[in-house]
């Protein structure tokens, strides 16, 4: 791991470490090489340096809460210690309620004065982030953060409450308005309505589930706007995002249209392989390598509609048993890493822990000792 910079007053800076260092091993014990094979997950000197950290940040005895590097520095091998500030290990409930509310009020920090979070591709990107900032933010202590949740809600609504989506929702709109943005739109105000009782949600979540029927295909494939996508092969991510968008809305009152439920479900159902991951198109050898998003939302929604229980169960089989795999999940890594724990929760209990134990090393890495958290990448 070479070193591309350090933070002002940061315990690296205070040992000495220096831009341009070569962490080669910890305490003597030099790191495996990394992996871009999807099966080893995080193997190799990330997940060495934050599965340590973790640990040794979490000692209570300041003597053994240090970290020894060995480093080469100007072609010379030296070994650097670093006393850390103290913070409870991820495998506590405490490490745990800490890392979320940090990321309670990193979410706080980053969204803008009108209430929502600017992401660099647009208004289809900034309601996708927006929507799933929301979510993040209900999951917490509603109470202490209600002014951006309730702002959040608001800015989701849309101008005159109709979340951008025109009345004929076959025209794109704005932004060439992406079935990303609408189906995370009616999940984030499908958990607003449920948590916060407001009924100024219903009206927007009937809208966008609607939008996404009628973008629907008669074969039941959709695309990232209003046409099937790749030559009419469909994109099986946004039905299990619609399907998740449906259940969830359901839940939250609206009712479910067990027609366009039943026809989306069967190219899903057609779709799953042998393994329990859902391919990227219905075609047998599209590959479950970045299956977690499609298989973990897909097995979330069955399980909160309370459907197909034995095709959850093998979703969430797949889930469990490819834990390494979560972090090529389709387009967006952050989604699966989202997703297939909240699924695993639901559906195997010992896969969750087993998930949170193999990316333990990522939620350390991310989380620094000022309490603020930097994204370190998606994929391989």
């Amino acid at each position: 791991l070479t070193i591309l910079s350090t933070d002002p007053d940061s315990p690296a800076i205070v040992a000495g470490l220096k831009a341009g260092d070569q962490i080669q091993g910890i305490n003597g014990t030099p790191f495996t090489a990394h992996s871009n094979k999807i099966d080893d997950g995080g193997n190799g000197p990330q997940k060495a340096l934050g599965e340590a950290l973790d640990h040794l940040a979490s000692q209570t005895d300041e003597q053994q809460r240090k970290i020894a590097l060995d480093l080469i520095r100007d072609e010379k091998s030296i070994s650097l210690e670093i006393s850390l500030p103290f913070r409870p290990g991820l495998e506590s409930e405490e490490g745990r309620q800490l890392l979320v509310a940090d990321a309670c009020k990193q979410l706080l920090k980053t969204r803008t004065p009108t209430g929502y979070w600017n992401s660099p591709v647009g208004l289809t990107g900034d309601r996708v982030l927006s929507a799933w900032a929301l979510v993040a933010l209900l999951s917490s202590d509603i109470a202490e953060n209600q002014e951006a949740i309730d702002q959040a809600a608001a800015w989701l609504r849309g101008p005159d409450g109709n979340s951008w989506i025109p009345d004929d929702p076959m025209k794109k709109g704005p932004d060439n308005l992406g079935n990303w943005a609408i189906s995370a739109t009616a999940i984030a105000l499908s958990e607003h309505r449920i948590a916060t009782d407001d009924e100024r949600d219903d009206p927007v979540i009937e809208r966008c589930c609607n939008a996404l029927k009628s973008r629907m295909s008669k074969e039941g494939l959709f695309g990232h706007d209003i046409v099937p996508g790749y030559s009419n092969k469909g994109f099986n991510v946004i039905n299990t995002l619609s399907q998740l968008a449906w259940a969830m809305g359901s839940q939250a009152g609206m009712t479910l249209d067990e027609e366009t439920w039943s026809k989306s479900l069967e190219q899903i159902r057609r779709s799953i392989d042998p393994n329990g991951g859902v391919r990227y198109w219905t075609m047998k050898g599209t590959g479950t390598g970045d299956a977690s998003l499609r298989t973990s939302s897909m097995a979330l929604a069955l399980s909160i509609a309370d459907q197909e229980a034995e095709m959850a169960t093998k979703l969430g089989h797949y889930l469990a048993t490819h834990p390494q795999r979560t972090r090529e999940a389709h387009a967006v890594g952050s989604l699966g890493m989202m997703l297939a724990p909240s699924a695993l929760w639901r559906l195997d209990r010992e896969g969750y822990w087993n998930f949170a134990q193999e990316w333990r090393w990522y939620l350390s890495l991310m989380h620094r000792p000022d309490g603020s958290l930097h994204y370190i990448g998606g994929k391989r």
